[in-house]
């Protein structure tokens, strides 16, 4: 069997930033930041950001049995599991699994389309520990859920005879304080359980609907599916840390070793990996120099992103060797026809250039992306191997 290493270079661009708050860039890799807000007097103290255990997408994985998973999302040729870890900030951890099956064999000649999905994540900040985070952001989402309820007592209230219907939240007895809500919309019946334990906010969703048969499963059995994982992950998430090691492709290459062939700082790898049909791994490092500045000052800072992405296609027909010959020609017929271009971006691309003394056969492409409507932003250069 053979399999593809794709290596996305570094993207590395020039960032002008103008922060009013004193610290490094934002985390490029968690794709998020929080707004900025003018600090009130209770906020206004300042600690040291608590450091958060870590966890993996596939340690959730890991935490629900085989035998239950299978139960609700059986193994099949239409299924696979989808794993995720955010990138390894101390004071910031994400983590997702999810399995998925379009034809699941649901009993009685019936097939239907389930999935299971579960999300855990904390964050501790020098005003905020993460404990208050997560109190804060439940009492958010909690709030927000209400206000879709449109179904209640088992009727519309909302005037409404289409669109996705709302049920009311139930409260649970898992962690610090939990509830749920469940839901019928284009994607069928789900339940959604919610759940603060610790500084950690818990997701779990399960649910689908039947392409033959019965429209739906039933509301009571996807709600207990879900509480079942629901009180698996919130144990799982109030034990304490075991040091993660990080195995396959995403375990190779250190952030010290990162850090050396390029500058500092590197954080990651955040790591997503998928095992449907074709296997693939992508690790992604957020690269970037920590500047530290005064409030409201404008300063230049080099940042970008290294992405590793393994693919196993295996062999026969479509295998690595065609995927890897038809990738070579994509950006030869780029380069030819002068890039890629809409309103917004143009990509130009390098003559692509053959590689020595890594595997079977590699190539390398240079491309640099601009903003035509901005012409004094510098363009982005990204190198692919």
């Amino acid at each position: 069997m053979l399999s593809v290493v794709l290596i996305g270079g570094l993207a590395v661009g020039w960032l002008l930033l103008d922060r009013d708050e004193a610290g490094p860039p934002a985390d490029r890799a968690s794709g998020r930041s929080d707004p900025v807000r003018s600090p009130t007097a209770k906020e206004a103290k300042t600690t040291e950001a608590v450091r958060l255990r870590a966890i993996t997408g596939d340690q959730l994985c890991a935490a629900v049995p085989d035998d239950l998973r299978k139960s609700l999302v059986a193994d099949a040729r239409y299924g696979g599991k989808d794993a995720s870890t955010g990138a390894a900030a101390d004071t910031e951890k994400r983590a997702a699994c999810s399995w998925t099956n379009s034809r699941m064999d649901v009993g009685d000649g019936v097939l239907g389309y389930r999935a299971l999905s579960i999300s855990v994540e904390a964050k501790s900040t020098e005003t905020r520990s993460a404990v208050e985070y997560t109190t804060d952001r439940f009492d958010q989402d909690k709030k927000a859920h209400e206000r879709r309820v449109n179904v209640r007592n088992g009727k519309r209230i909302d005037g409404r005879t289409s669109g996705s219907a709302f049920g009311e939240l139930k409260a649970l007895e898992y962690g610090d304080a939990s509830y749920s809500q469940t839901s019928i919309g284009m994607s069928g019946l789900k339940a959604e359980v919610f759940v603060r334990r610790g500084p950690w906010l818990i997701k779990v969703t399960y649910g689908g609907d039947n392409r033959t048969g019965a429209k739906y499963p039933s509301g009571d059995e996807t709600r207990a599916a879900a509480g079942k994982v629901a009180q698996l992950i919130t144990a799982e998430m109030a034990k304490s840390a075991d040091k993660v090691k990080l195995t396959g492709p995403c375990g190779i290459v250190t952030a010290e070793q990162i850090e050396s062939a390029f500058f500092p700082a590197a954080d990651g790898p955040s790591v997503r990996s998928n095992e449907g049909r074709i296997k693939q791994t992508t690790c992604t490092w957020a690269v970037k120099e920590a500047v530290k500045h005064r409030p409201g000052q404008e300063f230049t800072a080099r940042g970008g992103q290294l992405d590793i992405r393994v693919v196993h296609w295996g062999g026969g027909d479509t295998g690595s060797t065609f995927q890897f010959d038809r990738d070579a020609k994509k950006y030869d017929r780029y380069h030819d026809k002068g890039g890629i271009a809409d309103d917004r971006l143009h990509i130009a691309y390098e003559p692509r250039q053959e590689l020595s003394g890594l595997g079977e056969k590699a190539f390398v492409v240079v491309s640099s992306t601009t903003k035509p409507y901005d012409k004094s932003a510098p363009p982005m250069t990204e190198i692919l191997i």
